[in-house]
């Protein structure tokens, strides 16, 4: 009975095995019985019985040293996903919200040769606002999401790298007079970029201190996309 035990609306034994899944990371790929032990807090038996049903089904496998990691059925699981996700369904959400959450205009652009896009956007409510369109082609050398779509796609240099440290890129002026912008990557599959979402608005309403308010909305933001996505939301700043 121990495991179909009911625990917080949910069966015990799949949050166990699912603990166990999540004890891999990519700083952790490989791990050890008594490494699973440690980091979910489990019993090394429960750990074992897990660990076969697990391999059996093909999400965990073993190494010839004896060491697990992720099996073969959970990248089928993750195509299928991908296969299943319309973006527009997680992506438009998220701009509402920031939207939402800030009144300014926010928008997701990708990347196009040296040009990026500006492929869905939620205006702002009030009457003073940026005038991008979706569709409108912007040169990746001008904007937030230019530098972050040039950034996040390996650019050297100092800019560039202290764009991937801290996760966002801020613009001010550089599309249009007197706006300012603030963006952040969208990952999918792992490590591809998809994206960038921006918040954008009058410098007169986005000033210095709106911005660093806007910063960790959007930056978990961000993260939540990419999650959904089937991206790694680790590589967007730190955390």
């Amino acid at each position: 009975m121990d495991d179909m035990d009911v625990k917080g609306g949910g069966v015990a034994s799949v949050e166990r095995a699912f603990a166990v899944l999540r004890a891999f990371t990519r700083e952790t790929p490989r791990l050890t019985l008594a490494e699973l032990a440690e980091a979910t807090q489990l019993y090394k038996s429960t750990i074992l019985r897990l660990a076969q049903t697990l391999e059996a089904e093909g999400l965990l496998a073993r190494t010839p040293a004896g060491q697990y990691h992720i099996g073969p059925a959970a990248l089928q699981l993750a195509r299928l996903y991908q296969q299943s996700v319309e973006p527009a369904e997680i992506i438009l959400p998220a701009l509402r919200l920031l939207n939402r959450e800030t009144g300014e205009s926010a928008c997701f652009n990708i990347r196009n040769g040296d040009n990026r896009v500006c492929v869905y956007r939620i205006e702002s409510v009030h009457r003073l606002r940026d005038h991008v369109m979706v569709g409108d082609i912007i040169p990746l050398k001008n904007g937030a999401a230019g530098h972050i779509l040039t950034a996040f796609a390996g650019a050297r240099g100092q800019k560039h790298a202290l764009v991937r440290k801290r996760g966002v890129a801020i613009s001010l002026g550089e599309v249009s007079p007197g706006v300012a912008a603030i963006a952040a990557p969208v990952f999918e599959g792992g490590e591809r970029l998809s994206g960038a979402l921006v918040v954008s608005g009058p410098r007169s309403r986005m000033d210095d201190s709106t911005i660093r308010k806007i910063e960790p909305l959007l930056l978990r933001t961000a993260r939540e996309v990419t999650g959904q996505l089937g991206g790694d939301a680790s590589l967007i700043g730190e955390r």
